[in-house]
C-alpha cells in the first residue's frame, strides 16, 4: 500500500471515530436531558389509569359530570346555541359521530364539540377551580363525551380521561397566572384538550407530547373575551379552541411535530411585571398524580359569575327583611375583595347592555337577589336585570374593599351587605364561603334539583331520570355512548 493511501485512509477511520465519538456524546446528553412539559404531560395523561383513582376523585368527576350537563341542558335554545348548531352544519359537515345535546340532529366530533362547548359555558353556571385565577374546566367535557361515543368507549375510560383534562388544566393554572398578563385562565384548556384526546385515541407518548405542544402554542385567548359589555364571545368559552386542539391532536398522530417549552415561554415573555434583564421565575407544574385537585372544584348555586356567589346569597338572605320596602333602600355597601371589585364592579357592570355583562355585574345580581330572594335562569330569561326597581337599586350601590375579610381569609370570596333603609335601620349579611365551596358543597340534593329543572323541560322527566341513574353507575357502562345517546330529544 502506498503512503498516501495509508494515511488517508487512517485520515478517514479517525475522523469517523472522531464523529462517531461524538454522536455518542450527543446521544448520552440528549439521553439525560430533563424532559419537557409538553412530554411530562403526555405521560400523565397515558399513565393514569382508572384503577387508581381514589373513590372521592370518581365521584368529583360524576358531580361534575352531573353539574356539566345541567348547565348544558339550560342553555339549550339559546341565541348562542343556535347560532353555533347552525353554523357548524356548513363548517364541518353532515357527520353522524356525536350527540348534539338536546338536538335530535347528530354531528361531527368537532361540530358536536363546539355546539356543546356553547352549551357548557353560555349561563355561566358551570363548575369552577380556584387556583391561581379561576377557571371552568368542565369546558373539557364536550371532547370527552364526542370522542368518547365515537369510538365506543367506557364509562371508565370516559371518566378517566376527564379526569386527566380536569387534573392538567387546574394544575396548570396553579402554576402560572394567565390573568396577570392579560389572556383568560381557559388558555390551560388548550394543553389539557389533546391530553383528553390522544389518550381516547390511542396515541403514543412523543406524539401526544407533540400535540400538547402545537395546541398550546396556539391556545392563548385574551381576557378581553370577559371585560367590559361581555358579548357572545364568553359563550364559545373553549369551543373554538376545543376544536382546534382536535385538528393538531390529529395532525400529531399522523406525525406533525410540535414546539415544547410553550408554558416557560410565556410565563418568561409575557411578564409585565418582570425587570428587564432580571431571570424569569421557573414555572413548576405539579403532575404528582396523587395531589389531585377535582375534589376541590367549586360547583355553583347561582348561575353568575363565581365571584358572586357570596353577594347573591347575601342578598337572597337579606330579602326577607326587604321585601315589599325596596323603595325605602337609601344605600347599600358591599365589602369584598379587590380582584373581584375589578372583575365585576367595573363602570360597565353598573349599567349592563347584555346578559352576559348583566351575570357578570355585582350590583345587578345583588339588586335582583335582594328584590326577589334568589337568581335565577328565569329572571335572566325575562330580563329582569332591565327593570326599574332593580336599576334603582343598583345606583344606589357602593362597592369597596373590605379589609376584615381580607384579614380573615386572604384568598376568599366572600361578601358582606349593608342595606341603610329610610327609617335609619341598617341591614347587614356576612357570607364568608359561599355554597357550593369546596368547604361547603352544594348538597346532592342541590344539585340534583339543578339538574332536573334545567333537563326536564328538554328532554322530559324519564329521560332525565335515566340521565340521573347512568351517571350515578357511570363506571359500569360499557358503551359511554348510552349516556351520551340519552342527552338528545329523539334518543
Amino acid at each position: 500500500m502506498h503512503r498516501r493511501q495509508f494515511l488517508g485512509r487512517a485520515g478517514k477511520a479517525v475522523s469517523m471515530a472522531v464523529l462517531g465519538a461524538c454522536s455518542a456524546r450527543i446521544a448520552s446528553a440528549a439521553d439525560f436531558a430533563a424532559p419537557s412539559l409538553e412530554q411530562k404531560l403526555a405521560e400523565f395523561a397515558l399513565s393514569l389509569r382508572y384503577e387508581d383513582l381514589p373513590v372521592e376523585v370518581v365521584a368529583a368527576v360524576k358531580r361534575s359530570v352531573l353539574d356539566t350537563l345541567a348547565c348544558a341542558f339550560g342553555a339549550v335554545g339559546s341565541e348562542a346555541a343556535t347560532i353555533a348548531e347552525s353554523t357548524i352544519r356548513h363548517t364541518f359537515g353532515t357527520g353522524q359521530a356525536a350527540t348534539v345535546i338536546g338536538n335530535p340532529r347528530r354531528a361531527s366530533i368537532e361540530g358536536a364539540v363546539f355546539v356543546n362547548g356553547v352549551l357548557v359555558r353560555s349561563l355561566d353556571l358551570n363548575d369552577t377551580y380556584l387556583g391561581t385565577e379561576p377557571l371552568h374546566p368542565s369546558e373539557l367535557l364536550p371532547i370527552a363525551l364526542a370522542i368518547g361515543e365515537d369510538g365506543r368507549h367506557s364509562g371508565r375510560d370516559f371518566i378517566a380521561a376527564l379526569a386527566v383534562g380536569y387534573e392538567a388544566s387546574m394544575r396548570i393554572t396553579d402554576a402560572v397566572s394567565f390573568m396577570q398578563r392579560g389572556f383568560h385562565p381557559l388558555c390551560s384548556a388548550a394543553y389539557a384538550a389533546p391530553l383528553i384526546a390522544g389518550r381516547l385515541w390511542g396515541l403514543k407518548a412523543p406524539a401526544l407530547a407533540n400535540a400538547v405542544g402545537l395546541s398550546a402554542a396556539r391556545g392563548y385567548t385574551s381576557f378581553v373575551i370577559n371585560s367590559g359589555a361581555i358579548s357572545m364571545m364568553k359563550a364559545m368559552g373553549f369551543g373554538a379552541g376545543a376544536v382546534d386542539a382536535l385538528f393538531m391532536t390529529r395532525l400529531a398522530a399522523n406525525g406533525f411535530t410540535g414546539p415544547a417549552g410553550t408554558l416557560e415561554w410565556f410565563a418568561a415573555r409575557a411578564n409585565p411585571g418582570q425587570a428587564q434583564g432580571q431571570a424569569p421565575s421557573p414555572v413548576v407544574v405539579d403532575l404528582d398524580p396523587g395531589h389531585y385537585r377535582l375534589p376541590k372544584v367549586a360547583l355553583k348555586r347561582f348561575p353568575i359569575q363565581i365571584e358572586l356567589a357570596a353577594v347573591a346569597e347575601a342578598g337572597s338572605l337579606l330579602a326577607p327583611r326587604i321585601r315589599g320596602r325596596g323603595p325605602q333602600v337609601r344605600a347599600i355597601t358591599v365589602e369584598t375583595y379587590p380582584g373581584i371589585i375589578e372583575r365585576v364592579a367595573d363602570a360597565a357592570k353598573f349599567k349592563p347592555q347584555t346578559r352576559g355583562t348583566a351575570d357578570h355585574s355585582l350590583p345587578v345580581c345583588l339588586a335582583m337577589a335582594l328584590l326577589d330572594g334568589d337568581v335565577t335562569l328565569a329572571q335572566f330569561d325575562r330580563n329582569r336585570w332591565r327593570d326599574r326597581d332593580v336599576t334603582e337599586l343598583v345606583q344606589k350601590t357602593t362597592v369597596k374593599q373590605s379589609a376584615p375579610l381580607m384579614a380573615k381569609l386572604p384568598k376568599g370570596r366572600g361578601a358582606s351587605v349593608e342595606v341603610a333603609l329610610a327609617d335609619g335601620t341598617t341591614l347587614r349579611e356576612t357570607v364568608e364561603v359561599p355554597e357550593g365551596d369546596p368547604q361547603r358543597p352544594l348538597s346532592r340534593a342541590s344539585l340534583q334539583n339543578k339538574f332536573t329543572n334545567a333537563a326536564v323541560p328538554v328532554i322530559g322527566a324519564e329521560r332525565a331520570r335515566q340521565v340521573l341513574s347512568q351517571i350515578d353507575t357511570l363506571e359500569t357502562l360499557s358503551d359511554i355512548g348510552e349516556l351520551a345517546r340519552a342527552l338528545n330529544r329523539s334518543a
